[in-house]
């Protein structure tokens, strides 16, 4: 249950926040350029995706690669006197 929990706490703001802001930027980039009449060119759409699932994967490894520190820190729950 743990260890959904902070998949849900990271993935979820990660996907908002970076979304939203790709979402905007897309956005601005296309008004952007339709005022100045320029053609848009595909390679700058291709180099984004390329970025967000780069991004994307290194998120997910991260919390793939933190799973055994959780569920070592998490196995002995016995009280210390700290």
């Amino acid at each position: 249950m743990l260890d959904r929990a902070r998949v849900r706490e990271t993935v979820l703001p990660l996907v908002v926040l970076a979304g939203g802001t790709t979402a905007m930027g897309v956005f601005g980039c296309y008004q952007l350029n339709q005022a100045a009449g320029a053609t848009v060119n595909g390679s700058g759409a291709l180099q984004l995706v390329l970025c967000v699932t780069a991004g994307a994967l290194a998120m997910l490894a991260a919390i793939g690669g933190s799973r055994p520190l959780l569920r070592r820190v998490t196995a002995n729950p016995a009280q210390t006197a700290d």
